[in-house]
């Protein structure tokens, strides 16, 4: 129950209700679909994370229903671990989002032009929307271990790595360049430096 509390939160916030708040804002719900006439690798990557998501969706919803047996049955510990894991990492994605303001996307327009996002959080790591993400897997599978759902949350870690280095960190390069190359120098990937924390 607790996973499927998390992954539908999760969903809820920072999928739906992120998209929402980024429509009353702009108008525009901030998802960039790649086109179908772009390069495959600006295609695949998101494709199959989205399907990898909804798969492991449905089988954390298949397992409330007693029809996804788990290798085990979670300790009151563990499910007590990966709840406040997966609710972190949550919040984190969330005040990720937050602090991105207008320039939040899902997905990249190579068309478009975003501000570069270096204060908060994004002083501490380059990437915290897929730092909380990561943290938010870690739960769910904590909470639900299921062979299945740990394979969907490898191939989805794999498509983000493909998508940062492939798709958003080039563009990212194009658009702000020396600026963006400074901040890279200087910022961790994914996890936070905890001794930089600038507002």
């Amino acid at each position: 129950m607790v996973s499927l509390i998390l992954i539908s939160s999760f969903l809820a916030l920072a999928v739906l209700g992120r998209s929402f708040v980024q429509y009353k804002r702009n108008g525009d719900f901030g998802i960039r679909a790649a086109s179908i006439n772009a390069p495959l690798i600006e295609i695949v990557p998101g494709a199959i994370f989205v399907v990898t998501f909804c798969f492991a969706f449905g089988l954390v919803l298949f397992g409330y229903l007693g029809r996804a047996p788990l290798l085990f049955v979670p300790s009151i510990p563990f499910q007590l671990l990966g709840s406040l894991i997966g609710a972190c990492g949550i919040a984190v994605t969330l005040l990720s989002q937050i602090q991105m303001g207008d320039s939040w996307r899902i997905g990249v327009d190579q068309q478009e032009t975003t501000a570069l996002i270096t204060h908060g959080i994004y002083a501490k790591s380059r990437n915290p929307i897929y730092f909380g993400i990561f943290l938010f897997w870690a739960g769910v599978c904590i909470t639900f271990p299921h062979l299945l759902l740990w394979a969907c949350v490898f191939v989805c870690w794999i498509c983000i790595e493909v998508i940062v280095r492939q798709i958003e960190e080039p563009y990212l390069k194009k658009v702000h360049g020396d600026d963006f190359l400074k901040y890279k120098s200087d910022i961790n990937r994914y996890i936070p430096k905890l001794s930089r924390f600038k507002f």
